[in-house]
């Protein structure tokens, strides 16, 4: 089930915006080639927050607490100093589109009668990061 997240316009290249869908903290955030992608919102290390804690590098979105680093697909990997990239553990990913203007994300887990009509069995979306001005400034990697 196609759910819609946020505006396609909320999330600029490079962009992160927090949203909770269910009982679940996920990210929607766009590569530096404006592929948008949703994936779980707590980097699977030490559980930091990647809206919060997260930079968007290239095509992969980068925890900044210890420079884990998680690809569109989830793929996770840290990259040292020469330039090795060592497996680490994967975030959840879930397919995104975008349409109407929206990025949406197939949701496995509602099909409930009355979905997104704010009755009984609806699916809640709530955007939970900071407006585009209230963004903290994005460190360099």
């Amino acid at each position: 089930m196609w759910i819609p997240l946020v505006s396609a316009a909320e999330v600029p290249s490079g962009g992160i915006v927090a949203v909770d869908l269910e009982d679940r903290q996920l990210v929607v955030w766009r590569t530096a080639t404006g592929r948008a992608a949703v994936c779980d919102a707590r980097c699977p290390h030490q559980w930091s927050h990647l809206e919060a804690e997260g930079v968007v590098d290239g095509d992969e979105l980068v925890c900044t607490a210890h420079f884990w680093r998680f690809d569109a697909e989830g793929h996770g990997t840290k990259r040292n100093v020469l330039g090795r990239r060592d497996e680490k553990s994967a975030v959840e990913t879930f397919s995104s589109r975008e349409e109407a203007g929206m990025v949406e994300v197939d949701w496995p887990r509602s099909n409930p009668p009355g979905a997104g009509t704010g009755g009984p069995g609806s699916i809640v979306v709530r955007a939970t990061g900071a407006g585009p001005d209230d963004r903290r400034p994005q460190p360099r990697i």
